[in-house]
């Protein structure tokens, strides 16, 4: 076997690596329709989005937020030890429902309630919620060069066209809080802090797309 074909080989194990940590390694609620597009932008991101499709729509109907907290989510054990209550969690998914609705409108799109031509379905899930460790998070240079205590959540969303059910676009994200020193100092604000993250974004993906 010459060089080249030795090169070639050894591309396509480590290509074949890469695509082994793609999204079927990452936490999976079954939220989703599809988890087969999801392209990998980090060890906590996972993201897939038809720009073409993306860009035809003209409003979007919002779903309620669910929430389907993944196996071994911290979530889980902070709820069965008593520091996450129903409420904590309900509250959670307004803020971010409200957050999703606000971004859309200020990117000066429509939201709806019916299905149609060039409206889109969001669909959110929160599959992680973290507490933010008041304490840890006030100190900044713990907070800053580490992210001790900074909190944090996690989701799966994905958009689909109302009429069809075709995704257009999908995420699986974990993030953390807010690094800044003295933000979010309250027991879910970093949670808060990763999902005004997410909704940013989205405005930002929506006011390109204009």
């Amino acid at each position: 076997m010459n060089k080249t074909s030795v090169l070639m080989v050894m591309v396509s194990v480590v290509l074949a690596g890469i695509c082994g940590c793609g999204p079927e390694r990452t936490p999976q609620t079954g939220f989703l329709s599809d988890y087969s597009k999801l392209q990998v932008v980090s060890d906590s991101s996972y993201r897939y989005l038809d720009k073409d499709a993306f860009g035809k729509n003209t409003g979007f109907i919002v779903d309620p937020v669910a929430v389907r907290f993944h196996a071994g989510a911290k979530a889980l054990e902070a709820k069965s030890e008593g520091k996450m209550t129903e409420q904590d969690i309900k509250d959670l998914a307004n803020y971010l429902h409200s957050a999703i609705i606000k971004a859309i409108s200020d990117a000066g799109y429509k939201i709806e309630y019916r299905s149609a031509p060039g409206i889109a379905r969001i669909r959110v899930a929160i599959t992680d919620l973290e507490k933010t460790n008041v304490v840890l998070a006030a100190v900044p240079q713990a907070r800053m060069l580490t992210g001790a205590g900074v909190g944090g959540a996690a989701m799966e969303a994905e958009i689909v066209d109302s009429m069809t059910g075709k995704q257009i676009a999908a995420v699986v994200e974990t993030k953390a809080g807010s690094r800044v020193p003295f933000t979010g100092l309250s027991d879910w604000g970093g949670a808060k802090s990763a999902m005004d993250e997410w909704a940013k974004r989205l405005r930002e993906r929506l006011d390109e797309s204009r």
